[in-house]
């Protein structure tokens, strides 16, 4: 791969962290394990209907990674790379349990994640079933909660004061003393730091798409759909259309859906947020039209054709005919309980 192709140099020591970050896929077998212990791994007040994934990364995947001084992802493939078939673009904000659910939805072939979500309360070995029947256990995405290291960045302070969705006590900090990377950490490259893990994902992406023109990516559409507010997420979602990457959208439901999409017409990337205000700053700064980069957020969510958005408009027959044969399979699969918790789901 070439630097003209990857927009870096593969052989700099940015490259080299670039092509670290991209072997740290996760197993899907590895992330349910992860979703199932969490109680019972230092959260014993974990709440599915409330805990967001900044929660968890605070109070799970940091104190689990504390001895190994890694990546999550890292920890459980014993430091081997894992490459990721797809990469998950979501928003920090979100309930965990949507997250994993979006993943395994996707996994699935499914394109929303209601029923998956009551699953993981209250079935999760269905699921568990269905992904080893179909050989998808040990499929593997890179999902920047597992894939970055914590301890490289964030561990050390929670500047923002921020607080348990539950409790509301003040999320804890590592004193890991490993050293820490953020943007404008020297050594620095175009004003970006070389080292930090988190300014290098629209690399990561190019790397990995160039790799494989399989390589595909997910949007785990929170239940609010925030995630379309949140720049860096837009960012993530302009450079998969931009490297032709496939991209497959998985929402709450076609409901939840119907309720969110007219918020989605006339977003703009100048009005939208991030947990840093410099890189709203350094996003909009490498965006040369903001007109035109708005009008093709637009197209990429609503064109007739290839947006986002297209396949969701209308479920047709086929699709509803295809939903209710995997619904049958879960069910197969199940002690029974099935069709229960799909009775309070939109399909």
């Amino acid at each position: 791969l070439s630097s003209r192709q990857l927009r870096f140099d593969p052989d700099s020591e940015w490259g080299a962290k670039v092509k670290e970050l991209a072997v740290r896929g996760i197993a899907l077998q590895d992330l349910l394990r992860f979703y199932r212990g969490l109680r019972h791994s230092g959260m014993a007040h974990f709440q599915s209907d409330m805990h967001t994934t900044k929660d968890v990364v605070r109070q799970a995947i940091i104190p689990q990674t504390k001895t190994s001084r890694s990546s999550y992802a890292s920890m459980v493939a014993n430091g081997r790379p894992v490459v990721p078939r797809k990469m998950v673009t979501h928003n920090w904000d979100n309930l965990f349990r949507d997250l994993v659910a979006a993943v395994i939805a996707d996994a699935l072939s499914e394109c929303s994640f209601a029923l998956i979500s009551k699953l993981l309360d209250e079935d999760p070995q269905v699921l568990e079933r269905m992904l080893i029947a179909r050989g998808l256990d040990l499929d593997t995405y890179w999902i920047c909660a597992f894939s970055v290291n914590q301890h490289a960045s964030i561990c050390g302070g929670n500047p923002h004061q921020e607080v348990d969705s539950v409790t509301g006590q003040l999320h804890p900090t590592c004193d890991c003393g490993l050293e820490k990377y953020f943007n404008g950490t020297e050594p620095c490259e175009d004003g970006r730091s070389v080292r930090c893990e988190l300014n290098k994902f629209d690399h990561m992406m190019g790397y990995l798409a160039l790799s494989s023109s399989t390589f595909a990516q997910v949007v785990a559409v929170d239940a609010e759909f925030q995630l379309f507010g949140r720049a860096w997420c837009v960012a993530e979602l302009a450079e998969a259309r931009r490297r032709c990457m496939p991209q497959s959208l998985v929402v709450l439901s076609a409901e939840n859906l119907r309720v969110h999409e007219s918020s989605l017409r006339g977003l703009k990337v100048e009005d939208m947020t991030a947990s840093r205000p410099e890189d709203v700053k350094e996003i909009l700064a490498n965006i040369p039209d903001l007109e035109a980069f708005n009008e093709a957020i637009q197209s990429l969510l609503f064109d007739e054709r290839s947006g986002l958005l297209a396949g969701w408009r209308d479920l047709d027959v086929a699709r509803q005919m295809a939903e209710i044969a995997r619904l049958i399979s879960l069910h197969e699969a199940s002690t029974g309980g099935v069709w229960r918790h799909w009775v309070g789901s939109t399909i």
